[in-house]
């Protein structure tokens, strides 16, 4: 009886080795046929079989190590290195399927590693760390793809990212990018991005430009996703910058033009009736001028005060030195406002 039992775990023992070496085995790939070279469709089907059959392999990890172990093995010109990333791929959906979302994540970015220049697992890991908002991640990706092979989506995720992660200059640097790619109408909201940033940098020209294209691209209607008071709010401030640019040009006839398509969407704003008179006073056209300065002293704002300093100095002297009548222009002014 006691020699049965030993014998049975004997018999198992080898049993188990047996299991163990042809595992190894698997493991190695098939030696070529003198005169096949690793490159030859007749390498790249037996390289095929032998991966197959690692990937019936039920332990996930045992698996994953004999595709690692295999791969080292072949040689560099072999075919099946082509396609070997799908192999992994398919592993890392069996941890997935399995609930073994760690080791998922851990096998991905091994397979990084593994395939640094695969554009579809790049693209692919750029996704979804876009999608769990790691723009951290995401940025990795989005520069490693557009150093492989620049992409417009990919120029677009990436401004994404570095608006969200308030890195201005690489956000600048994308959202052009991004813009020359999909143009002023599709590239709406880096267009728009731009022109805030550049005003943010006191580059009048570079906001004047982004501002004038914005405008061009929406003559009529309001660009998708946005509510009409917002695109009221932003033609406002477009019109606003270029009066500023033309008024730093001296071109004091377009500023008056653009201030006045600017009141037509922010109708009570001081500073602008402020502006549209000094640049009516600058041509010497002093009734008009007048009027604006009346309306931002009437419309008692933050620039109230100079309005009225600027109304005096030209009402004064067309009065014979006296401010007796500047009511009546208020009250006018007063009036046209309400």
């Amino acid at each position: 009886m006691k020699l049965r039992v030993y014998q049975r775990l004997v018999f198992l023992f080898v049993l188990g080795w047996c299991a163990g070496t042809l595992s190894l085995l698997a493991q190695e790939p098939v030696e070529l046929p003198e005169g096949v070279v690793p490159e030859s469709e007749w390498a790249y089907g037996k390289h095929l079989e032998q991966l197959e059959e690692i990937m019936k392999v039920s332990d996930l990890a045992g698996r994953e190590g004999q595709l690692e172990t295999f791969m080292k093995k072949l040689h560099p010109k072999s075919k099946i290195l082509q396609y070997y990333e799908s192999f992994f791929s398919r592993t890392v959906a069996d941890y997935e399927k399995a609930g073994k979302t760690q080791e998922a994540n851990a096998l991905s970015n091994k397979m990084l590693k593994l395939f640094p220049n695969s554009i579809a697992l790049l693209s692919q890991t750029l996704r979804a760390a876009i999608q769990k908002q790691d723009y951290t991640k995401a940025i990795e990706m989005g520069e490693r793809l557009q150093a492989i092979k620049p992409d417009k989506q990919t120029a677009v995720l990436l401004a994404q990212s570095y608006i969200a992660t308030n890195n201005s200059p690489k956000a600048a640097e994308y959202s052009q990018k991004a813009l020359d790619a999909m143009g002023p109408k599709d590239g709406f909201y880096f267009a728009y991005w731009l022109a805030t940033y550049h005003t943010s940098q006191r580059n009048v020209g570079k906001a004047v430009q982004y501002y004038d294209m914005l405008l061009k691209a929406y003559p009529q209607g309001t660009p998708s996703g946005w509510q009409a008071a917002q695109w009221n709010d932003l033609k406002g401030t477009a019109y606003t910058t270029l009066a500023r640019a033309a008024y730093d040009k001296q071109n004091f006839a377009a500023a008056i033009q653009n201030y006045t398509e600017s009141l037509r969407y922010s109708p009570k704003s001081d500073l602008t009736y402020l502006s549209m008179g000094l640049s009516y006073w600058k041509l010497q056209q002093l009734e008009p001028a007048m009027d604006a300065f009346a309306k931002a002293v009437v419309l008692d704002k933050d620039h109230a005060a100079k309005s009225q300093e600027y109304l005096e100095q030209i009402y004064k002297p067309l009065n014979g030195g006296s401010l007796d009548g500047l009511e009546g222009v208020l009250a006018k002014a007063r009036t046209a406002l309400n």
